[in-house]
């Protein structure tokens, strides 16, 4: 089934999707293999990943795209991915858009900070106007080649000017045809609930900024389905898992000179050729690259 119809599908079901961040084709193939419907390409992962840089707006259109390309063709899976913001004015989301779609990805979200981004201490990012965002996703509809490839609109404005304008932005984007709507940094189960209430179109929830908000207990994703959310990415949750063992197993092996005490926690040799597909390519190697005389 085209991967697009089925995120449709997906949407239109009871329930809510669970799209795990990642940032590598490897990454992606973990999370299918644990049994998720989707994968979300966070740019926060893929800037890590890539260039070990903080997502800053360092990372380019073309690195991104050919990543969100790799991973499109590792999975199975429907493949949602971080569009920043566009890369530039209206002009540039248009070229962006048909970039990610040709990539393979199902949907991207668009995000109405300012470029190059710019960080007021204390205050939180800035964001361009209203009418500049809702020119963008205008710009991102028309230039989309398939109506199944969705558009979600992010707004950033919580951090600076408050929920209600973050809300107001989002039901303004949905206005303007953004097929989903993102607002970026909920820090409290009242403000996640007032979102799912106060937007007119589906929601998805990064569950990211309820972890770095340090609220506890945080709500599960039962409890999300349960206000309305349509989707929940994971944004970091691989990389800082992936990151934290390789530096616990580099200590330990650095300090005690081998890893024998550490196999428990390695994948064998034939899990991982598994997870990498190796038999299908032997395979292809028996059928077409006979033994030479």
């Amino acid at each position: 089934m085209n991967k697009r119809v089925k995120f449709r599908q997906l949407l239109n079901k009871e329930g809510i999707v669970v799209a795990p961040g990642a940032y590598d084709a490897l990454s992606a193939r973990i999370i299918e293999k644990a049994g998720f419907d989707a994968v979300y390409v966070t740019g926060f992962g893929v800037s890590a990943s890539l260039l070990a840089m903080p997502d800053i707006g360092i990372l380019t259109r073309d690195e991104l795209v050919s990543c969100v390309k790799n991973i499109d063709n590792a999975v199975l899976l429907p493949v949602l991915a971080d569009a920043e913001s566009g890369f530039g004015n209206a002009i540039n989301m248009s070229r962006a858009v048909r970039e990610f779609e040709k990539a393979g990805a199902v949907a991207i979200h668009i995000e109405d900070q300012i470029l190059p981004r710019r960080h007021t201490p204390g205050s939180g990012v800035e964001v361009v106007s209203v009418q500049e965002h809702i020119n963008k996703i205008g710009a991102a509809l028309e230039a989309r080649e398939n109506e199944d490839f969705l558009i979600i609109g992010r707004t950033d404005a919580r951090e600076k000017y408050g929920l209600k304008e973050a809300i107001r932005r989002g039901n303004l984007y949905a206005e303007a045809g953004a097929d989903i709507i993102f607002v970026h940094g909920p820090r409290t189960p009242e403000e996640l609930e007032e979102i799912a209430k106060g937007i007119r179109a589906p929601n998805i929830v990064n569950y990211a900024t309820m972890i770095e908000s340090g609220n506890k207990p945080m709500l599960s994703v039962s409890e999300l389905q349960g206000l309305g959310f349509k989707i929940v990415i994971f944004p970091s949750t691989l990389l800082f898992t992936a990151a934290n063992s390789m530096l616990e197993v580099l200590i330990h092996l650095k300090s005690k000179g081998t890893t024998e005490h550490l196999l428990n926690r390695l994948l064998t040799l034939e899990e991982f050729n598994r997870l990498t597909g190796l038999s299908r390519f032997r395979q292809l190697e028996d059928k077409y690259l006979p033994e030479v005389e």
